[in-house]
């Protein structure tokens, strides 16, 4: 929460035009600021801006997309002019289908639906979460993913550790959704980072493919000792699971995503409050049957160290690029991308950005870097496709 508040109060004093002694009440300047973002491949993606004055009753949300790449904007799409209006990070995911179709669940608005629209289009329209799965109903969509015309959303009452959750799957851009009969984690883990960059608990490789990030709960309801952190995953579009225990010697999940083919980097993180240390990456080649540690920072003294993970900054992301390299997003007090080349046993400052926190989104054949926060001058938004190099793309404006 410090790096959010410190976020806030920069904003709010940068936000705030002094009156005169004598003059009338004291005028306010509107703030903007980049949420999150989704790209299906180089070309077709979308981002989401947030816009309002601090600390008002209601900010406006609204989405941009684009088919070059970020050469050209559509004009924005206002989703909402009641969303929080709160500048820091946020628990904010998006994605988008390789037909065009965007889905956005956001903590920004309230109640928390999903939205869906299409790029270049100007219309969308609002999916209650209790109308996913009526049988069932939720209150809050908790993460969405997408693969080909695949779409897949976990829902739970409240986002947290000890919320049971539900997984739906579609196969026709949302047009009709299917409930999962067979899932073996009863408690979704949505680790608070610093209520930062969202860590992604549901990922998806393939329309058939996905795996999902949760907790053991425990035997006895009364006990407020979560179990370890698993792995579910299916290979049969939701249908059945499998589980696997990951190797880590942290209470907190940052990240779990995949690459092409089956292999997958989760990033576990430790106490938030000392810039998530410790700190571990596990990887698995083998679409999560198995996990290896491939590197930790600590706590010293009680863990025996592996690799050399990065040592400074609040991690919100990792991603693995289709070459095996692995990247992580890191925030507070500037944002900045490390990558490693040797599986995640060495790492390497490769980007810097302007931006307080920062948020991936994987793409076919490349991964994209937003700077989420207050709007400001200096890189913001970048592209890779070997993890190593990064082109800059200008935001819309």
């Amino acid at each position: 929460m410090k790096a959010r508040a410190l976020v806030t109060l920069a904003v709010i004093i940068g936000s705030v035009v002094a009156a005169p002694v004598t003059g009338p009440v004291a005028a306010t300047t509107t703030s903007h600021w980049w949420v999150t973002l989704a790209f299906a491949n180089r070309e077709l993606g979308a981002v989401v801006e947030g816009s309002g004055v601090q600390q008002a009753a209601n900010c406006e949300l609204s989405v941009y997309t684009t088919s070059n790449g970020g050469v050209r904007w559509a004009p924005p799409v206002v989703l909402s002019r009641r969303a929080g209006c709160g500048a820091g990070g946020s628990t904010d995911e998006m994605a988008i289908t390789a037909d065009g179709s965007w889905f956005l669940a956001t903590s920004q608005d309230l109640p928390h639906d999903l939205f869906q629209g299409r790029v270049h289009h100007p219309g969308f329209r609002v999916v209650p979460a209790a109308r996913l799965a009526p049988s069932e109903p939720a209150d809050t969509v908790c993460s969405v993913a997408a693969a080909g015309k695949s779409v897949w959303v976990v829902l739970a009452n409240s986002c947290g550790p000890w919320s049971a959750a539900v997984v739906l799957v579609s196969d026709n851009d949302g047009a009709t959704w299917t409930r999962s009969r067979d899932m073996p984690l009863k408690s979704l883990d949505e680790a608070n980072l610093v209520d930062a960059t969202p860590p992604e608990s549901l990922v998806v490789a393939n329309p058939a493919s996905a795996w999902l990030i949760g907790t053991a709960m425990p035997p006895r309801k009364s006990s407020m000792i979560a179990g370890p952190l698993e792995v579910a995953r299916t290979t049969d579009a939701g249908r059945t699971w499998h589980t696997s225990t990951l190797p880590c010697r942290t209470d907190r999940i940052g990240g779990l995503l995949s690459s092409v083919g089956n292999e997958l980097a989760a990033l576990c993180l430790g106490d938030p409050s000392a810039g998530y240390g410790p700190m571990e990456v596990v990887t698995s080649t083998n679409g999560g049957v198995s996990w290896a540690q491939r590197c930790n920072n600590g706590p010293k003294g009680l863990l025996r160290p592996v690799g050399d993970c990065p040592g400074f900054g609040y991690p919100g992301m990792i991603d693995v690029m289709p070459n095996g390299a692995l990247v992580i997003a890191l925030g507070y007090p500037i944002g900045g991308v490390e990558v490693s080349l040797d599986g995640g046993r060495t790492w390497k400052l490769v980007l810097r950005s302007a931006a307080t926190f920062l948020t991936l989104s994987q793409a076919t054949g490349t991964v994209w870097m937003l700077g989420i926060g207050p709007v400001s001058s200096g890189l913001r938004l970048a592209e890779s496709r070997d993890g190593r190099t990064w082109h800059a793309v200008s935001l819309p404006r």
